[in-house]
């Protein structure tokens, strides 16, 4: 049998570039649906074998598959596999624009074209294999060098490696030549959600009201779209309507749970609201609960806001307000009234090191059984991260788990609990000695999406900086301020979690946070600095915590038992004390915006 290795690119950038959350969840299924239909094309062959992925049953949905395929075969395949690579992408993106055209009255010739040049020229697909004959000259190779007799699929597997890095290497240059105009001659402008390709050459506002009400709003009013991120936004007419929240919904997730309540206490009213929120949105997408629409059509200041830009729908949302403000005046409700939410990015620490030629981690030899049953441990693994997300709770939405890889978004309350289960579920799936490493950024809902994906990656090469790695690292990216980050060994998630509560809980005040940052910014990172620091935070904390809060702890205690913690923490992350006080920033930052905000309804009684 010979060992094939495929995979296909780009994927960071396909799915990087979205604007939405709808954007990223649909790119990362349409991905992983594609290396499905592969998968399932190789195995209809009696003659195959795939060691990676592991093909899950009733997996659709759940964009579990990442972008790379092992497999086993008689002979070489390789063109076969590309070629059914490309026959799949064509498939999807010829019935995505067909059926988003078929819903438009405007001329589709030339969107058609266009559309074709930037889809067709957008993947690169890679496949190659190993024959026993290289796979023979690599070991004796290898056995000259290391002086080491290795498994014959391990030798093969790491030739077929090298083989396929330097194919993916020689990018050849390809020009995309677009010359399309429109509206008698003008030539458009970048795409404005990747900026790579230039837009579809249409009047775009003219294209935006020829859509049918039931994709309409799909389209955000400025967006002019290449073929690639048009087949994006709409890909979910080949993968099948899926509802993902919006980052408004992640973020406002405790409000969605008060909607429950509120429509099981106040059936009447709440029947009259749900009404008026089908009435707008239209009745193709009309929802049976209250908690099925976007938290945004909540909000007073976003539904004013909209009722200048679109007059058609000035009486429908003068309506929808005075009933808001009727049931947010009469307290039956609270308002949606939070803005930030996080990204968790979680990835298996030095999985090439597992599957490599000599390892000290998988501490056995590389072999076809142990490459099969590891697959399988990450499969097991994925299938335990989806089973925290809970479809009747909004706090939690997983993008993307296949393999070691784990994308998700969480509210506030929920996301440190997520990221917590990330490591023990990876080395209760995998082997005790394997460990993730996590990044987690939060971000503001207004924020680009793609600049908070871009960050989220560099927190977790953060984290995987850290020596031996399994750590995570957070990264609070203030409204119109600089990111802070905090980066620690997994072990220190807890004392995270308790400086966050200290603040939420009023034991510790607000002040400390900031007025330890510029006593650090005094010092350097030195160990003998570290106790006269302590030293100061000690009189803070005498003078900051809430003795009536502490729940008949013993102020003293308290204090020398944080202390002791703190000065772990210290010790084990190399006297970096920059890092220290963002700990402080960073928690107070969390715990700051978990606490319930008052709103006074203007206009209550109008």
């Amino acid at each position: 049998m010979i060992l094939h290795i495929f995979t296909f690119s780009p994927v960071q950038g396909f799915i990087s570039s979205s604007r939405r959350l709808s954007d990223l969840y649909h790119s990362s299924l349409l991905l992983s649906t594609i290396t499905e239909k592969i998968i399932e094309n190789l195995i209809k062959d009696s003659e195959v074998e795939v060691i990676y992925p592991i093909l899950v049953e009733g997996g659709e949905g759940l964009a579990n598959y990442p972008n790379r395929v092992v497999f086993l075969a008689k002979d070489c395949v390789c063109k076969e596999v590309v070629d059914k690579f490309h026959q799949v992408w064509k498939e999807v993106h010829q019935k995505v624009l067909r059926e988003v055209l078929d819903r438009s009255d405007i001329e589709k010739d030339v969107i058609e074209q266009q559309a074709k040049l930037h889809l067709e020229t957008y993947f690169r697909a890679y496949c190659e294999c190993s024959t026993a004959e290289e796979t023979k000259r690599w070991k004796e190779k290898l056995k000259q060098n290391l002086s080491e007799d290795f498994d014959n699929y391990a030798v093969a597997y790491d030739w077929t490696g090298r083989k396929l890095g330097t194919k993916k290497s020689q990018k050849p240059y390809e020009p995309l030549i677009d010359h399309y105009t429109y509206n008698g001659g003008k030539y458009p402008d970048g795409c404005t959600l990747c900026g790579e390709r230039a837009h579809l050459a249409v009047d775009w506002e003219k294209f935006r009201k020829s859509l049918r009400k039931d994709i309409r709003h799909y389209l955000k009013e400025g967006e002019k779209l290449c073929g690639v991120c048009l087949v994006k936004r709409f890909a979910f007419f080949y993968l099948g309507r899926r509802t993902f929240p919006s980052v408004h919904d992640i973020a406002n997730a405790e409000f969605k749970e008060k909607l429950k309540k509120f429509e099981q206490e106040h059936k009447e009213v709440a029947e009259e609201l749900r009404s008026l929120l089908e009435q707008y949105v239209g009745v193709e997408e009309s929802r049976r609960h209250l908690w099925d629409y976007n938290a945004e059509l909540f909000e007073i200041k976003e539904l004013e806001r909209i009722k200048k830009e679109d007059k058609d729908l000035e009486l429908l949302i003068d309506d929808l307000v005075g009933k808001l403000r009727w049931i947010y005046s009469h307290q039956l409700l609270s308002p949606p009234s939070k803005n930030y939410y996080a990204i968790i990015l979680s990835d298996g620490d030095s999985i090439g090191e597992w599957l490599g030629l000599k390892s000290r981690k998988r501490q056995e030899p590389l072999t076809e059984k142990f490459h099969r049953e590891f697959s399988e441990r990450l499969s097991e693994y994925a299938k335990k991260i989806r089973s925290l997300e809970k479809k009747d709770k909004f706090g939690l939405r997983i993008v993307y788990a296949g393999g070691d890889d784990v994308l998700a978004m969480a509210d506030l309350k929920e996301f440190l609990d997520f990221a917590e289960k990330l490591n023990p579920l990876f080395k209760q799936s995998v082997r005790e000695n394997a460990s993730v490493s996590a990044g987690i950024v939060i971000g503001h809902q207004k924020d680009e999406l793609s600049y908070l994906l871009r960050e989220v990656r560099k927190a977790e090469k953060r984290a995987k900086s850290i020596k031996e790695k399994s750590a995570f690292c957070i990264t609070v990216i203030p409204r119109g301020g600089a990111p802070v980050s905090f980066c620690a060994k997994w072990e220190f998630l807890n004392l995270l979690k308790d400086t966050i509560s200290y603040f939420e809980e009023d034991i510790i005040g607000d002040r400390t946070a900031y007025d330890l940052r510029h006593i650090v910014s005094k010092f350097e990172d030195k160990s003998e600095n570290v106790q006269v620091i302590l030293a100061l935070l000690k009189g803070m904390l005498k003078k900051r915590v809430n003795k009536s809060k502490l729940k008949g702890e013993n102020e003293q205690a308290f204090i020398e038992n944080y202390l002791e913690r703190l000065r772990s923490f210290l010790e084990a992350s190399d006297f970096d004390i920059k890092n220290f006080a963002n700990l402080f920033y960073v928690a107070r930052f969390v715990a700051k915006e978990r606490r319930e905000k008052s709103y006074e309804v203007v206009g209550a009684n109008t």
